[in-house]
């Protein structure tokens, strides 16, 4: 597909400075260069569990990405919604494959699958379980905060571990996850990288996971869609670029 962008299409996000899923999104939009119109859904509030936001996604969980088209002769847009992160990025990436592509070509077959291998990590491994919602389940059946955090940070660790494995298997001398150049498995990893240090975890006993998230974090597009740096931003956490 072309990767220009057509005039007659707007790209809406429905997202929260501290979900790891919009982070994703983000990630993947400035990567792409691809304008993109924000739509703060205060999670700390219970926004997203409102009537009005599961009309848009019956999930009520964050992210959901709108996509409006104008088609020539009409005066209303027409809208396709999408609500799972992994189907949003896919998405993209095959709406446009030349702009800033996230998975390698076609002809690697194998180098595509160790993209989904280490992008599996985060988003099947870690993030599920130690999502707000799970570890509040974890936390409402035995009561407490300690029992939360050794829950969260165990199955982390575990994960970060696996990751750090595969680099060392697959990944020695690349800049990023799988290559010298930025894949989904890197989008999909800095944001749980941020989830993971409000549990204070240690990366410095993963070396060569370290060195990618070092490298990734210097990145304009992996900085500009930290929760530090939306327009949803509390103060407190609030920074400037």
């Amino acid at each position: 597909m072309d990767s220009s962008l057509p005039k007659s299409v707007a790209y809406h996000l429905y997202t929260f400075f501290a979900s790891s899923c919009a982070s994703r999104i983000r990630i993947a939009f400035h990567l792409k260069d691809i304008p993109l119109t924000s739509h703060y859904i205060n999670m700390g509030k219970d926004e997203h569990e409102s009537e009005s936001y599961r009309a848009i996604n019956p999930s009520a969980a964050i992210p959901v990405l709108v996509v409006e088209t104008l088609q020539q002769g009409s005066s209303e847009p027409s809208r396709f919604t999408l609500a799972q992160s992994i189907a949003i990025l896919e998405y993209l990436e095959e709406t446009f494959p030349t702009r800033h592509p996230l998975l390698p070509p076609l002809s690697q077959p194998e180098e595509r699958a160790r993209v989904r291998e280490f992008m599996y990590i985060v988003t099947s491994d870690i993030f599920p379980p130690t999502n707000a919602r799970i570890a509040g389940r974890v936390r409402a059946i035995r009561d407490s905060r300690d029992d939360k955090t050794a829950f969260v940070t165990k199955i982390m660790s575990e994960g970060f571990q696996a990751y750090e494995k595969l680099l060392e298997r697959y990944s020695q001398g690349k800049k990023y996850s799988v290559s010298d150049e930025v894949t989904l498995a890197d989008v999909c990893l800095v944001p749980q990288v941020e989830q993971a240090r409000f549990y204070e975890l240690d990366f410095s006993i993963w070396p060569l996971l370290s060195g990618v998230i070092e490298r990734l974090e210097k990145l304009d597009a992996f900085k500009k869609s930290g929760y530090e740096y939306q327009g949803d931003t509390p103060e407190k956490y609030k920074k400037e670029l």
